[in-house]
């Protein structure tokens, strides 16, 4: 186990897992799964916004957690956790990254695979009622609002559930949307299927989808990324 597994209650507070530079103000965005948020901060250290459900932030971070809107930019009823419209907040996700190419005049576009762990601060009646979603989000960072653009995996349920690790990554030169359910179907008693599905942009269309077998229980998958050796090497 790693040094943070065995610290002390409290020392893991954000457990960040992703860090995006945007060049665009000189900010960060990290995924902090313990708080199921998404957050930009600039060079100022300062937080400029936060993507999270908005319970429990109190004083100037309160202030900056973004209001669900539609895509009309309709603000949205959120109540107990819950948003009309389908829209939903991440829950312990992984890979909060900018989408550089989609993110242009004043919007800031972002992608997570939502693990869903506690899904709307709650644990369901059966583990098998859990899912997980790549998911995509577009800001607007001047009316400090968000609205969710597309979302993929929950009607997979269970099968494509992951607790833990996972990737969701935005293909700009392919248009598609690539996912890694890293510990799909996670138990105790079975080894795991990693699940690898590329996914036609803005769409439900499984252009492409791989398992990975592992050969006993407990063996876990964290990162998958498509490398291009032409690109890696190409001056």
């Amino acid at each position: 186990p790693s040094a943070i597994s065995r610290a002390p209650a409290g020392r893991n507070w954000a457990h960040v897992n992703s860090v995006s530079y945007d060049p665009r103000d000189d900010s960060i965005i990290i995924s902090s799964r313990h708080q199921s948020a998404i957050i930009k901060i600039g060079r100022d250290k300062k937080v400029k916004w936060i993507l999270s459900d908005p319970s429990g932030w109190k004083g100037e971070l309160a202030k900056k957690v973004l209001k669900p809107v539609d895509s009309n930019g309709k603000p949205l009823t959120c109540e107990a956790h819950h948003c009309d419209g389908g829209f939903d907040w991440t829950w312990t996700q992984h890979t909060g990254w900018l989408v550089p190419s989609k993110s242009t005049g004043g919007k800031t576009v972002v992608t997570a695979f939502d693990n869903g762990d506690a899904r709307g601060m709650e644990q369901p009646a059966m583990p098998s009622m859990k899912y997980s979603r790549g998911v995509e989000y577009q800001i607007d960072e001047k009316n400090m609002t968000v609205s969710q653009m597309w979302e993929y995996g929950k009607e997979r349920g269970f099968d494509w559930y992951s607790a833990i690790t996972s990737v969701t990554e935005y293909r700009p030169e392919t248009k598609t949307m690539f996912m890694y359910s890293a510990t799909a179907g996670m138990s105790g008693t079975k080894p795991i299927v990693s699940v690898l599905d590329e996914v036609k942009d803005g769409t439900q269309d499984v252009m492409l989808e791989l398992k990975v077998h592992s050969n006993r229980a407990g063996m876990l998958g964290y990162r998958a990324l498509i490398i291009d050796p032409e690109q890696m090497f190409k001056k």
